[in-house]
C-alpha cells in the first residue's frame, strides 16, 4: 500500500455504490460559469485594473496617449498569471472578452479542482463537495484578484494531481512534473505558490504518518518528497530584485477576520450572503464531529494548518491587500472537501440534493447579481462618450463613511480604468508597485492623484468633513475633468460644473 492508498477512507463497495450523479460532475463546472454570460465583462471589483494595464501591457508603445502616462516592462514577477493568459489570447479575441474568457476560466478551474480534489481523496465526488462549488465564486473572486485566484485554482488541481495513488506511487517522475507545476503556479501568484506548499506538505505529512506511526520519520519523508516545490522560489533567487520595499502591516485585526468569514460569499445581499455562509459553517461542524464522518487527514489537516495561517496573516503583506482575507474561500472549500460522511444510501441521496439545491440558490443568486451589476455599470459608463479622447482626468468613487463595508460589496470601484480602456483618458485607478507591478506611471500633472488608491474617497460628511470636497479642490489644475461615481447623495463640486450625467455618474469640467 502507498502513502495514498484510499483504503483507510474508502472502501470500494462503497465507491461502486457511490452516488451515481458523481459521474456528471464536467456539466457542474459548465454550468458554475453561468453567472458569467450575459456581462460583457465580469463586474469585478479590480477586474478593470487588470484589464487597463493588459491594454498597456498589448499595446506594447504604439499609443501615444497611453505612452505619455503609462509604461510596460516585462521582468519575471511571481504575480502574471492572467497577464501571460491575455498576451496569448488578447490579439484572437480582443480586449474586453479576453478578460470575460480569462475570468470564466477562473471560475471553471477552481470548480473542477473541487471536484477533482474530492474525487481524487475519496474515490468519488462526495455529497459534501457540493456544497463547495459557489466558493469559485468567493470573496478573492469577486474583489477580482484574478491572478491569485488563477494561482489557487491551478493549485487545487495540482493537489488534486498530487494525492492520487497512480502518482503518489511514482515518487521520482512527481517530482520532477511538480517541480514545473510548481513554476507556473509561482509564476501565477506567490500567495497561490505558498497555499500549494502547504496544502502538499500536510497532505504529505498526514499520508507519511498514516503509514509510519512515526511522526520523526514522516517529516523529513515528507519534506524530501515535496521538496520540488521550492525550485521557483530557489530559482528567483539569481533574479534580480527590485531594492524597493513593500509594506507588511496590519496584524492581529480580529474584528476584520471575523467580517471575512462571515462574508466568505459576500456578494449583494448580505443577509442571504451571510445566511449560506454561517450553512456552509454549520455543515462542516456537524459533518466532523460526527462519527459517521470519514476525514481525509491530509485535507483535514491542511483545512486547519490553513485556518491558524489565516489568523497570523497580516492584512496588507508586501503591498498586496486583504492578504488574509484571500485564504477564507479555500478554507471553506478544503473543509468541506476533506470530509466523506458514511451514510445509507438514502440518506447520501438526500444531502447530495441538498449539496445541488445549495448551488443552484447560489448559482442563480450570483447571475442575477452580475447581471444587475453589469446594467449599473453600462449606465455609469454612458458618460464617457463626453469624454475627449486622450483627456486628463481624475477619477473618483464617492462612498459613505463606512467604506471598508461597502468596498467588498460595490463593483465599480475601479471603473475609473474604462476610461482608459475605452477613450485613452488618463485612470487613476491604476496599481503601481515596483517587483509587484510591470506597470509604470509618470503623469506629474496629477500630482498625488496618479494611482491607486487615489480614486477611494468618502462622498458625505464624517467627523464634520467631506474628504471627496476636499480633494476635488486639490485637484491640479492641469487637470480638466473630474469624474465621479456618487454611492453617496450626491453634491455639488466648487469648481465644476457638470458636463455629462447618467444615473450616479457624473462627468464634471473645469470652471476656467
Amino acid at each position: 500500500m502507498n502513502a495514498y492508498s484510499r483504503e483507510p477512507f474508502v472502501q470500494a463497495a462503497e465507491v461502486r455504490s457511490g452516488w451515481a450523479a458523481a459521474r456528471w460532475w464536467p456539466l457542474l463546472v459548465v454550468l458554475a460559469v453561468v453567472p458569467l454570460l450575459y456581462p460583457a465583462v465580469p463586474p469585478l471589483t479590480d477586474l478593470p485594473a487588470h484589464m487597463s494595464r493588459i491594454m498597456v501591457q498589448m499595446d506594447d508603445g504604439r499609443s501615444a496617449d497611453i505612452t505619455r502616462w503609462y509604461g510596460f516592462e516585462w521582468n519575471l514577477i511571481p504575480n502574471l498569471g492572467t497577464d501571460l493568459l491575455a498576451w496569448v489570447i488578447e490579439p484572437l479575441l480582443g480586449l474586453e472578452p479576453t478578460m470575460k474568457a480569462i475570468a470564466m476560466l477562473v471560475v471553471a478551474m477552481q470548480a473542477a479542482g473541487y471536484l477533482l480534489l474530492s474525487r481524487a481523496a475519496h474515490g468519488r465526488v462526495t455529497a459534501t463537495a457540493l456544497f463547495a462549488l459557489p466558493l469559485a465564486y468567493g470573496n478573492p473572486f469577486q474583489y477580482g484578484f484574478l491572478n491569485f485566484t488563477f494561482a489557487v485554482a491551478l493549485a487545487t488541481l495540482a493537489l488534486a494531481l498530487w494525492i492520487t495513488p497512480r502518482m503518489a506511487a511514482r515518487p521520482v517522475l512527481r517530482w520532477f512534473i511538480f517541480g514545473a507545476v510548481a513554476c507556473a503556479v509561482w509564476i501565477s501568484h506567490l500567495a497561490g505558490w505558498a497555499v500549494l506548499c502547504l496544502l502538499v506538505g500536510c497532505c504529505e505529512l498526514a499520508a507519511r504518518y498514516e503509514q509510519t506511526g512515526n511522526l520523526r520519520r514522516a517529516l523529513p519523508g515528507g519534506f524530501v518528497a515535496s521538496s520540488c516545490l521550492l525550485l521557483p522560489q530557489i530559482l528567483s533567487l539569481l533574479w534580480p530584485h527590485s531594492p524597493e520595499h513593500l509594506p507588511t502591516q496590519g496584524f492581529f485585526l480580529v474584528a476584520e477576520k471575523l467580517y471575512f468569514l462571515v462574508n466568505v460569499l459576500a456578494d449583494r445581499w448580505t443577509a442571504f450572503d451571510n445566511f449560506c455562509a454561517f450553512a456552509l459553517f454549520v455543515l462542516i461542524v456537524f459533518t466532523w464531529r460526527s462519527k459517521a464522518t470519514a476525514l481525509h487527514k491530509g485535507l483535514a489537516l491542511g483545512a486547519i494548518v490553513l485556518f491558524g495561517v489565516f489568523w497570523l496573516l497580516p492584512g496588507w503583506i508586501y503591498g498586496s491587500y486583504y492578504a488574509d482575507m484571500r485564504m477564507t474561500p479555500t478554507i471553506f472549500a478544503l473543509a468541506l472537501i476533506a470530509a466523506r460522511p458514511r451514510l445509507a444510501s438514502r440518506h447520501m441521496a438526500w444531502l447530495a440534493l441538498a449539496g445541488l439545491a445549495f448551488f443552484g440558490v447560489r448559482l442563480a443568486g450570483t447571475t442575477l447579481s452580475m447581471a444587475m451589476w453589469d446594467r449599473q455599470l453600462k449606465q455609469e459608463l454612458a458618460v464617457l462618450d463626453s469624454l475627449p479622447r486622450g483627456a486628463q482626468l481624475v477619477s473618483f468613487s464617492a462612498l459613505p463613511c463606512r467604506t471598508f463595508v461597502l468596498q467588498g460589496r460595490v463593483r465599480d470601484m475601479h471603473i475609473a480604468s474604462y476610461a482608459l480602456t475605452r477613450r485613452h483618458a488618463f485612470a487613476n485607478d491604476q496599481f503601481a508597485m515596483s517587483g509587484g507591478q510591470l506597470l509604470r506611471i509618470h503623469n506629474p500633472a496629477a500630482g498625488a492623484f496618479d494611482r491607486d488608491p487615489s480614486t477611494i474617497e468618502i462622498g458625505e460628511s464624517c467627523n464634520d468633513a467631506t474628504p471627496l470636497l476636499d480633494s476635488a479642490a486639490k485637484v491640479p489644475a492641469a487637470i480638466p475633468y473630474l469624474w465621479i461615481v456618487w454611492h453617496t447623495p450626491e453634491l455639488p463640486v466648487p469648481g465644476w460644473r457638470v458636463l455629462a450625467r447618467s444615473g450616479g455618474s457624473v462627468l464634471y469640467q473645469r470652471v476656467r
